[in-house]
């Protein structure tokens, strides 16, 4: 494995004190710490989706909007900027799509590859990182390893296989495992991650092009924002909900609590008012 260099590419430095992580060698450690400050720091948001509006597929786009700009996005986006920055720190990434499972019952038919996330490969064994999946995001890289649970401050994970020999991630609910999503490990070339952007945002059943949502995981509690019900979850189940009064209410939320710079969206209030209080 190689060493982080000793002058990080100009991406790298700015989305390394976007986040408040020092650079230092490409570690499990050191990938940990990123992950973790990328949930706390960069929001889940679909406003891009949401409102019509064509997001990123670049490099460089998404570094503009997420590093550079006040805004989040969805997996296409994080996984990207996740991906591209943990190459150029040295690690070895190999870019993955995932089929999402959640809220579907086991027998559900195939969905969609649609979920972007990283396989990485760190001298404690290969892992998945995922900064995109939302409010049940595992806050921490996954070991590749069947069956072992893997405790974080706000869940249980684990990774089980289907009949096919995908890995499948589950999360531990009240209800017991629940599978988050599917994936197998072959690499996915950039079109394919184009063709499922494209698919969400026009797709007139897309719930991201449909409906409002925006999240983010902090080590005390996560946040979510579902149309106009902004809910906050503690790691000792701890749950405050609270229901927005308009969609100046929500644009403040977004702004206020998880950091979204909205000034720049056309047209966002008439997007919530006809979505989410018609």
């Amino acid at each position: 494995m190689t060493t982080t260099p000793l002058t990080a590419p100009p991406t790298v430095a700015a989305y390394l004190d976007r986040i408040g992580v020092a650079p230092g060698p490409p570690d499990g450690a050191l990938l940990a710490r990123i992950v973790r400050a990328h949930l706390a720091t960069i929001p889940f948001e679909n406003l891009d989706p949401f409102t019509h509006t064509e997001p990123p597929v670049d490099g460089a786009g998404v570094a503009a909007k997420l590093v550079h700009g006040r805004r989040g996005g969805w997996c296409f986006e994080h996984n990207l900027l996740l991906h591209d920055v943990l190459k150029d720190l040295g690690y070895r990434v190999t870019p993955l799509l995932g089929r999402v499972r959640l809220g579907l019952d086991d027998d559900a038919p195939a969905t969609v590859r649609t979920h972007r996330l990283t396989l990485v490969e760190t001298g404690e064994g290969a892992v998945l990182a995922d900064v995109g999946f939302g409010g049940t995001v595992p806050p921490a890289p996954m070991r590749l390893v069947e069956g072992i649970v893997q405790p974080t401050a706000h869940a249980d994970y684990r990774f089980v296989r289907d009949g096919a020999g995908a890995w499948v991630l589950q999360r531990r609910g009240s209800a017991g495992w629940l599978a988050q999503y599917v994936v197998d490990l072959a690499p996915v070339p950039d079109a394919d991650y184009a063709m499922g952007s494209w698919y969400l945002v026009h797709h007139p059943d897309s719930g991201f092009r449909n409906g409002l949502t925006a999240a983010y995981t902090a080590d005390d509690h996560r946040a979510t924002l579902d149309g106009n019900r902004y809910t906050v979850r503690r790691p000792d189940g701890r749950t405050e909900r609270r229901e927005l009064g308009s969609p100046a209410q929500v644009r403040g939320v977004l702004e206020d609590a998880f950091g979204i710079d909205t000034g720049a969206i056309t047209g966002l209030e008439d997007r919530i008012r006809a979505a989410h209080f018609g």
